[in-house]
């Protein structure tokens, strides 16, 4: 019997990720497509099947090869297009709670997660005013309670050492661990980013100082 890890309280602030392309799953014996992740939820695409809010189900998708099962709370359900024929189906969004993950689920989840944040800030090198291809490569990721936040006042970058974990609005915050180098190719990069490419580099951030084991982040060497 597959075991199932309960989802840890400290990942209440996780940021969700757009998939590009829905994944289909299903809900019960229901097809539904998933259209957001985070590491705590999921909103999917159903044609009236989910149950109703406050109401437990379990969700089945694939990723890239791995089978990801979860436990989750329907936290809302509603109607996103009715219907304009009888041959059509009205499409509704529900809102998903992880309250528990299936096996190894949880660590698949979370590759899904840092790989799409990856490859959004990958996509940035196409833009003059994004995120270059390797500041998705150079988290180190973090096991310990220390770290080392930094953050964009007045156009002077102020680092500060700290054991809270929080993601700055105009900074980030990664392990202490991190090199010298890296710290200020992160600055560097996050100065002349657009307000999309800083928020990929803090959700990069939290994925790589998140306690928990198995965060799939990339480690850059020039």
């Amino acid at each position: 019997m597959r075991s199932r890890v309960a989802i840890p309280v400290e990942r209440r602030k996780y940021q969700r990720v757009v998939l590009t392309r829905p994944l289909p799953g299903r809900m019960g014996g229901a097809r539904v497509y998933v259209l957001d992740a985070s590491l705590i939820g999921l909103r999917v695409a159903h044609q009236g099947t989910a149950p109703p809010a406050g109401s437990p189900c379990r969700i089945e998708f694939e990723w890239e090869g791995r089978f990801i099962e979860l436990d989750c709370e329907v936290r809302r359900n509603a109607l996103h297009k009715l219907a304009k024929e009888k041959s059509e189906k009205s499409i509704y969004h529900a809102g998903l709670s992880i309250v528990g993950a299936i096996g190894d689920s949880d660590a698949a989840l979370r590759a899904m997660v840092a790989s799409i944040v990856a490859r959004a800030l990958d996509e940035q090198k196409a833009n003059a005013r994004g995120v270059p291809a390797e500041a998705a490569q150079c988290f180190q990721t973090g096991k310990g309670t220390d770290y080392l936040r930094c953050e964009l006042v007045s156009g002077t970058w102020r680092r500060t050492e700290t054991n809270r974990a929080e993601q700055p609005p105009n900074g980030f915050t990664v392990s202490a661990e991190e090199s010298r180098d890296h710290v200020q190719m992160l600055c560097d990069t996050f100065s002349n980013a657009d307000d999309d490419g800083r928020q990929l580099i803090r959700m990069m951030a939290e994925l790589s100082i998140s306690k928990a084991e198995g965060v799939p982040t990339r480690r850059y060497v020039p």
